[in-house]
């Protein structure tokens, strides 16, 4: 209930505060373009827009047009069961500036991109030093695809050198536009490469801060044409006459946007804890249902005694005793996270021996370690410096350490766990030589509900919540969980919690955290 208040307080916020600023800066704006330049400028802006797209389309059907004059020799040579090398000799003889003809079997097309011009698949992919692959299919005799002939080309060469055959000739030919030649006259046309970098004109814009770009998609993508109009076009002589108009216009759309950022950043995270809830329950189901499935089956067969040996019934038992040991571990992750996500205390801190935390987190997994052959490295000095915290709650950041290692690693069966001291606080660290976490994932994986989608961790399954329910308890006791991964090589996680003596003893009879 707290949560939800505290969504619709965030909500009506936002809607005043966009919808006051917004009305009031609109409203003006609008009041003064209506009495100086709307009609006009509005028009200019939707021809703009219009005019860029229809750029693109131009270019795209250049190519094309291109494509289909040159690869002509190379269909018949495909038709009549030419082999690959055939296909790029009839590639060569063809007359095209496109670039290197090249020729992609069917079996090697696999990573290459697709897209439907005039309702013709033309094929391509990126290559080193900016070029393209472009192509069209190929079928051979039999009418079946074989592959794909084209050329490797470069892109801002060819926009470049046929922007100005796209204004002047193609644009007034398409029996789509409208205003013909004299229309484009009084735009600009401007060609962009990947690094902003113009690399062709056609007459230079007025900046009326209205200018439309296109983004260029297929074989030219990052490419972008930007239109908009020159200096002796009407929506100039309107713009001087409206300066002040323009500055209101500009302090709304900031508002506007900031307001809207925010709006949309809170209400993308409700949908994403939502969407993570969701997978959350789905996660938790399977994980209480996979190790009460084996208790269920490990009992049957000992009722049954559907064994042969007494090993193999001792077997079973200690299947029980695994199962049972995950199955109380994912309840009380479950039951900590939603004592800690609802504010309430749930921790009694007491002065604690490190050392036997991990002692005994290690003794209640043992018999996992044993079963799926982990080699275990142990390092406990003696006289370590007391912790002031919960033991039940340390030892549990213990076990979902434990159980992490566990599930993470594949061939390198091997796990450490140590205790020592490092300036002035006491440390519990648990290492493994499992699949590792790529750097740019370790922040996100103490968020609550998140698993990763990386690497190999996808096959494994899990609620989680496992560290994030760490990194909170760490919280609670005024400590911290460090991460110390390498993609390949393993990962090592530390619990960092202030020694005794340096903890006050006001918070020592409970302590609490919020989400």
């Amino acid at each position: 209930m707290v949560a939800t208040r505290f969504s619709r307080r965030v909500l009506i916020f936002i809607g005043i505060g966009v919808a006051l600023p917004a009305l009031l800066l609109a409203g003006l704006g609008v009041f003064l373009t209506m009495r100086i330049s709307r009609a006009v400028e509005e028009q200019a802006v939707r021809y703009d827009t219009y005019m860029s797209k229809q750029v693109a389309e131009a270019f795209e059907q250049d190519l094309l047009s291109e494509m289909r004059r040159s690869i002509a020799l190379a269909e018949n040579a495909a038709r009549v069961g030419g082999g690959a090398h055939e296909i790029l000799a009839a590639l060569q003889a063809g007359e095209t500036e496109l670039g290197r003809p090249h020729v992609v079997l069917l079996d090697q097309l696999t990573g290459y991109s697709l897209v439907m011009l005039e309702n013709q698949p033309l094929v391509y992919d990126a290559r080193p030093g900016g070029k393209w692959f472009v192509g069209l299919m190929l079928r051979g005799p039999d009418g079946q695809i074989m592959g794909s002939g084209g050329w490797i080309f470069d892109p801002g060469r060819f926009l470049a050198s046929r922007l100005e055959s796209v204004i002047q000739d193609r644009l007034p030919s398409n029996p789509r536009m409208y205003g013909g030649f004299q229309a484009t006259r009084k735009l600009s046309f401007e060609l962009f490469g990947p690094d902003g970098a113009r690399l062709a004109n056609v007459r230079q814009p007025f900046d009326v801060g209205e200018l439309r770009t296109e983004l260029l998609q297929g074989p030219f993508e990052g490419y972008r044409v930007r239109v908009g109009v020159t200096s002796g076009a009407a929506v100039v002589w309107a713009e001087r006459f409206v300066g002040i108009e323009v500055a209101f216009i500009t302090l709304m759309v900031l508002v506007i946007v900031l307001a809207s950022i925010f709006g949309l950043r809170y209400t993308l995270r409700q949908v994403e804890l939502a969407q993570l809830k969701s997978s959350f329950v789905s996660n938790v189901t399977h994980e209480l249902k996979t190790p009460i499935s084996l208790i269920r089956l490990a009992v049957e067969t000992l009722e049954m005694q559907r064994f042969s040996s007494p090993e193999e019934g001792v077997r079973f038992l200690r299947t029980i005793d695994r199962e049972t040991v995950k199955l109380a571990q994912l309840v009380d992750n479950i039951l900590d996270f939603a004592r800690l996500e609802s504010g309430r205390p749930v921790f009694q801190l007491s002065r604690v021996d490190a050392a036997e935390v991990a002692r005994e987190a290690l003794e209640t997994f043992r018999p996992r370690l044993d079963d799926q052959g982990f080699n275990v490295e142990v390092e406990i000095p003696e006289h370590l410096p007391a912790v002031l915290g919960d033991p039940r709650a340390l030892v549990h950041c213990v076990l979902n350490l434990l159980d992490n290692a566990i599930k993470y690693s594949r061939e390198r069966r091997a796990i450490r766990l140590s205790v020592g001291t490092r300036e002035g606080r006491v440390t519990i660290s648990v290492a493994d030589r499992g699949i590792g976490i790529p750097p740019g994932d370790q922040q996100q994986g103490f968020e609550k509900f998140v698993r990763l989608e990386t690497g190999l961790v996808h096959d494994v399954r899990g609620a989680g919540l496992g560290l994030a329910l760490v990194h909170q308890i760490m919280r609670a006791h005024h400590g911290r969980v460090e991460l110390v991964s390498t993609p390949g090589e393993g990962s090592t996680f530390t619990l960092v919690l202030p020694a005794a003596a340096e903890t006050s003893t006001a918070p020592a009879a409970e302590a609490q955290t919020g989400s």
